[in-house]
C-alpha cells in the first residue's frame, strides 16, 4: 500500500509516502481517472435515456451536473496529488498540495453522492430497471452524502467517514455494473 505508513490527517506524512512511490501514484491516478470517466459516462447514458421521456426527467437533469462536477473534482484532486508526489520539494508545497487535494476530494464526494442519489432514484421510477435495487442504491447514496458532510465538518471523524463512503462507492459500482449489464443484454 502506498499510504500504509502515512498518518491520517497529517499531510506531510502523506506527501512523504507519495513521493517515495511517485510512479505508482501516477499509474493509479491515471487508471482511477479513466474508471471515473467510464462510470460518469454510464450514468450520463442512463440520464440521456430518461430525459424528456416520462418519469424521472427532472431528477435525471439534476443528476448530470452533479456527476460531472464530482468526476471533475476527483480527477482534479488526483492531479494535485500527482503534483505533490512528483515534486516533493519544497516539502511545504507538497504538504499544501495534499491538503488541497483532500479538500477537493471531499467536496467532489458530496457532489458525486448527490448525483448518484438522483440517478438511482430516477432509475427507481422507471419500469426498465429493478426498482428495489435502484431505490436501495439511492438510499445508500444519501447515506454517502451524510457521511461525507460529517467527515468534512468533523476532522476527528474524517478517517472513519471516508472509509464508510468508500464502501458505499463499492456498492454503487456493483449496482452500476448490474444495471449496465442489463442494458447491454437488452440490445
Amino acid at each position: 500500500m502506498i499510504y500504509a505508513d502515512a498518518e491520517w490527517g497529517n499531510s506531510a506524512s502523506f506527501a512523504a509516502a507519495a513521493a517515495a512511490e511517485s510512479s505508482l501514484i501516477i499509474a493509479t491516478s491515471v487508471l482511477i481517472s479513466f474508471g471515473l470517466m467510464m462510470l460518469a459516462y454510464g450514468f450520463l447514458f442512463i440520464t440521456d435515456g430518461v430525459t424528456g421521456n416520462g418519469n424521472g426527467d427532472a431528477l435525471s437533469r439534476y443528476a448530470r451536473p452533479l456527476i460531472l462536477i464530482g468526476t471533475a473534482g476527483f480527477i482534479l484532486s488526483l492531479g494535485i496529488g500527482v503534483t505533490g508526489a512528483t515534486y516533493p520539494n519544497p516539502a511545504a508545497a507538497a504538504e499544501a498540495a495534499f491538503l488541497v487535494s483532500s479538500g477537493i476530494s471531499n467536496m467532489a464526494g458530496i457532489f458525486f453522492s448527490l448525483g448518484f442519489a438522483a440517478v438511482f432514484f430516477t432509475m427507481g421510477t422507471r419500469d426498465e430497471y429493478n426498482k428495489l435495487i435502484a431505490n436501495l442504491a439511492g438510499i445508500v447514496a444519501v447515506l454517502a452524502f451524510v457521511l461525507s458532510v460529517i467527515g468534512l465538518a468533523n476532522t476527528d471523524l474524517n478517517e472513519q467517514m471516508t472509509q464508510f463512503v468508500g464502501l458505499t462507492y463499492i456498492i454503487h459500482s456493483v449496482c452500476a455494473i448490474y444495471f449496465g449489464w442489463g442494458l447491454f443484454s437488452k440490445k
